[in-house]
């Protein structure tokens, strides 16, 4: 007389569980992201590569695509697209660094 997840008729209680496991895994993951030091130097490197000229010539590029083919579409979404790419590309590793380095 036992019903499984999958056999529930209530979606509430499957939501519940489902939303518990999901909180419970990611405190665990955001108590642990802080403290690893396994990947310390390639994740350095390539913030530097981003961050740097690399980074610049991604925000441009999208930024240059994205015109381009507004241009050919006559439309400004995929304006907005390529300014929204190259926003991503020069701040986006800042914001994800100090994502992670919060939690130490």
């Amino acid at each position: 007389m036992y019903m499984t997840l999958a056999a529930s008729k209530n979606p509430i209680k499957t939501d519940l569980l489902f939303t518990i496991v999901l909180v419970l895994t990611m405190s665990a993951a955001v108590a642990y992201a802080g403290s690893d030091n396994t990947f310390a130097v390639a994740s350095t490197w390539l913030a530097n590569v981003l961050q740097g000229s690399l980074g610049k010539v991604f925000a441009l590029a999208s930024l240059a695509v994205g015109l381009g083919v507004g241009i050919i579409k006559q439309s400004v979404m995929a304006v907005a697209v390529g300014a929204g790419m190259a926003l991503v590309c020069s701040i986006g590793p800042g914001i994800i660094i100090g994502m992670f380095s919060a939690a130490m």
